[in-house]
């Protein structure tokens, strides 16, 4: 098996440091989580949670930016989403964030 580091590198992909995080949630929180993944398309309720964190810290803090993590984008373009879309999306975010301040 080849290291991730090696891998990404070889396959010139973003380096993500990723760190595992423990919480405890309730069966029915659980139950909803991996009802709404599969809606949306996750393969695993892991990666609906990082999106919903994402949207939060893009909400909550202007200092963090979608636009920063180029994992997220690289996924989303992967899966068809254009550029151009993505772009104007992060554009729209950035105007509520200079209007709240």
């Amino acid at each position: 098996m080849i290291p991730p580091r090696l891998k990404n590198k070889i396959l010139n992909q973003p380096q993500t440091t990723m760190r595992p995080v423990h919480l405890r949630l309730s069966e029915e929180i659980i139950g909803h989580l991996e009802d709404t993944a599969k809606a949306h398309g996750f393969n695993r309720i892991q990666g609906l949670i990082r999106l919903y964190i994402r949207q939060g810290l893009d909400k909550d803090n202007c200092n963090y930016s979608l636009a920063d993590d180029v994992l997220f984008i690289e996924k989303l373009c992967k899966k068809g989403v254009s550029r151009k879309i993505i772009e104007e999306a992060l554009n729209d975010v950035n105007k509520v964030c200079d209007l709240d301040k």
